[in-house]
């Protein structure tokens, strides 16, 4: 079991996508155990808002970097654009990060 004060590594990757870059969460824990997530984007532009929400569980193994979804989003210079997630261990809040978003070649 993943205690709530589990120092979590937390990181977007991005990979080539045919017309977005897909944009991929990671989460690395020290300890094994079952994570909870929520995901929320919001990208505001000159093409209007594109929203995306997405939640999950997923186990962990520890030292090993795991990936909690995938998403494409594209994202424009003069975009403005955020992603935030929010982890659960055990019910209980394992932290919230904030991300700016990659920006679509």
């Amino acid at each position: 079991m993943m205690a709530m004060d589990t120092a979590l590594q937390v990181w977007l990757d991005t990979v080539p996508g045919p017309h977005a870059r897909e944009i991929v969460p990671y989460v690395r824990s020290p300890e094994d155990g079952t994570l909870r997530y929520q995901l929320n984007a919001v990208r505001h532009g000159d093409s209007g808002t594109a929203t995306v929400q997405q939640s999950g569980t997923v186990p962990l193994r520890a030292g090993k970097p795991t990936a909690l979804t995938r998403f494409s989003l594209s994202v424009g210079a003069q975009d403005q654009c955020r992603i935030e997630l929010v982890l659960f261990a055990n019910g209980l809040s394992a932290g919230t990060y904030q991300f700016a978003c990659p920006r679509t070649p």
